[in-house]
């Protein structure tokens, strides 16, 4: 029997109890109830790629979905962009992901999650040895160079995530700084990187853009376009990129 991992976050508790199901087909709680959603997990089969993009989705929903595809009906792929997902829903994926081998792409992108939301997110990833996770986007959230030190704590040591995407959100250049540095020199992991459309990026990171570029032999894709560059910053990475080969600068 595998040994169950608790997450130790006391910050954040739940604040509904998880739905208890009275059979097989049906998911009737006493706090909320969402027939749309039921009935299209019923029409779930397990390890498939499971889309509720723009749903509409809340927390409550998140509680109900989570045991369904995560649990009995494990999926491969979970597209949750565009919902009004917020940390406490986060926390309730993460509980179930806790010894989750099945889901290789998670998108979380276009919702309400802030840096408590990415932390949550990060420990799993650390603790969880059965991970499989391969894409993460956590696009357009409000996301901060906060998130980055969760973030980079994580890519440390997690040795399965190959794509981070985190455009849109608040990352400035420390963060950035903080990124290009752990990819640099502590994981030979991650292969794709999205910070685009992050305005608060600017030249003064260029230079450790550019050792990242030129020192790490993993990263085969990094997207910067739309952010505060200058044509004189953009035009050194382009010189750094084209030194590399098979590798894509979107910028």
């Amino acid at each position: 029997m595998s040994k169950k991992i608790r997450l130790a976050i006391p910050s954040i508790q739940l604040l509904v109890e998880p739905t208890k199901p009275v059979s097989t087909k049906r998911f009737i709680s006493e706090i909320y109830y969402n027939r749309k959603l039921e009935q299209k997990l019923a029409s779930i089969e397990p390890n498939s790629s499971v889309d509720f993009s723009y749903w509409n989705l809340i927390d409550q929903d998140v509680i109900i979905l989570s045991k369904e595809i995560l649990v009995r009906k494990p999926c491969s792929k979970l597209n949750l962009c565009g919902n009004r997902i917020t940390d406490q829903g986060v926390l309730t994926l993460c509980l179930r992901l806790s010894n989750n081998s099945t889901l290789r792409a998670l998108d979380l992108s276009h919702n309400q999650i802030h840096d408590g939301g990415v932390f949550i997110l990060c420990e799993m990833l650390t603790i969880n040895p059965y991970s499989s996770l391969k894409i993460l986007s956590l696009n357009r959230n409000a996301i901060s160079n906060e998130s980055i030190q969760y973030l980079i704590k994580m890519l440390r040591i997690n040795q399965t995530l190959t794509e981070l995407s985190l455009s849109d959100n608040e990352i400035g250049d420390y963060g950035v700084k903080q990124l290009a540095h752990t990819l640099t020199f502590h994981n030979q992991t991650l292969k794709v990187l999205i910070i685009s459309y992050n305005i608060f990026i600017t030249d003064l990171c260029i230079d450790y853009l550019i050792r990242l570029l030129e020192l790490n032999k993993t990263l085969r894709s990094l997207s910067i376009h739309d952010c505060n560059l200058s044509e004189f910053g953009k035009d050194e990475l382009r010189n750094e990129a084209e030194k590399k080969s098979n590798f894509e600068l979107i910028i």
